[in-house]
């Protein structure tokens, strides 16, 4: 089973110099930040050791598979192919598992300490490697195929009407399935449905609109990092599987539910990430790492994906300048208090909502 550690990322040399680019549809309404390369490569540079493993120096200096996806796609952003490659190598050669997917944790040796596979890590995964135009791209094609097959053999259960949903794994697929909403990431499933031909990752990417939907009360109450779907086929918010949350709440999973609607190329979609912007509007619960669905405030420290999720609710909702304002707060944060997750996404934000470097309609 897994479960995020609160906090992440590098001591990225983040300047976000948020110029606006052009509005429109890049991933939501309003305008857009520009790329920030920088972010990027600083990303690279700090969490990347020599031979492609992604570290978590600020959790023991461990790795998750989420970590070595999230290296794929800024390398890729980065036009790196060197670090691509070296990413990749390590990811294969230590995580992955026989069926095609991976194994969620390794040590700082890299000996494996959970073998439970996590299906954002998966989706990502194949998402970058389809996505990859540098040298040797068709074997590298190859493999994200071979791992986009093994996401929907392995951790796609049924809901209902039929509709198909990715569970948080393959442990989560059974009755009451398991789902964590943050690890639907729309750009990614339709972005494979386009790579591979796939229908059946539009039908995932457009089911997860409609449950999101139904879980939020059409964006009057903020996602969940968990939900369940239980034995008679209702979705419904509950506690983390493992324990670690007494109640259902908007933390530091569900806030990458934000940034993956307002960056999705479905207006639904955004639409319903520019309705949560009336439970984010700038003060304490527009950075705090923990809230009630309903917006209270549960843990106000202050953390770079609260802020980066807020900001894209602003772009979404047409409120570019309060967006500038949480980007850039976004980044002081990353540089006081660095962490690899907050360094991901501190990269991983702009990159997604620019719609220049990852995604785009």
């Amino acid at each position: 089973m897994r479960r995020k550690l609160p906090a992440g990322p590098p001591v990225l040399a983040l300047t976000l110099v948020l110029v606006m680019a052009l509005a429109g549809c890049a991933g939501g309404s309003g305008r857009q930040p520009a790329p920030q390369p920088r972010a990027e490569r600083g990303f690279l540079s700090t969490y990347v050791q020599s031979d492609g493993r992604v570290t978590r120096p600020d959790q023991g200096g461990d790795t998750v598979s989420e970590g070595q996806a999230y290296g794929l796609l800024l390398a890729e952003a980065a036009a790196n192919s060197g670090a691509f490659s070296r990413i990749w190598q390590w990811t294969r050669d230590h995580l992955q598992l026989p069926n095609g997917l991976f194994a969620y944790h390794a040590n700082a040796a890299g000996q494996i300490l959970s073998r439970q596979p996590a299906s954002d890590a998966d989706l990502l995964m194949a998402w970058a490697l389809l996505r990859y135009r540098g040298p040797g791209a068709a074997a590298i094609h190859a493999e994200g195929r071979r791992v986009a097959a093994a996401v929907l053999a392995h951790e796609v259960t049924t809901g209902p009407g039929g509709t198909p949903i990715l569970a948080a794994g393959p442990w989560a697929t059974g009755r009451p399935a398991s789902l964590d909403p943050s690890y639907w990431s729309l750009t990614a499933m339709n972005g494979v449905a386009a790579l591979t031909g796939n229908p059946r990752w539009r039908r995932l990417a457009n089911g997860a609109v409609t449950l999101t939907r139904r879980l939020t009360q059409g964006g009057r109450v903020l996602p969940p990092d968990w939900a369940e779907l239980t034995a008679s086929g209702v979705i419904q918010p509950e506690p983390a599987p493992n324990g670690s949350q007494p109640q259902p709440q908007y933390g530091l999973d569900a806030q990458r539910v934000v940034v993956w609607f307002a960056s999705s190329c479905d207006a639904q979609a955004r639409q319903l990430a520019a309705r949560w912007w009336a439970l984010l509007k700038p003060g304490e619960r527009a950075q705090a790492t923990v809230l009630h669905p309903a917006g209270t405030v549960i843990d106000p420290a202050e953390a770079v994906l609260p802020l980066v999720a807020s900001a894209s609710s602003a772009y979404a909702a047409g409120a570019p300048g309060a967006g500038r304002h949480l980007l850039q707060r976004a980044s002081q944060v990353q540089r006081k208090y660095p962490t690899y997750y907050g360094g991901a996404w501190a990269a991983l934000g702009p990159a997604l909502l620019s719609g220049s470097t990852l995604g785009g309609c």
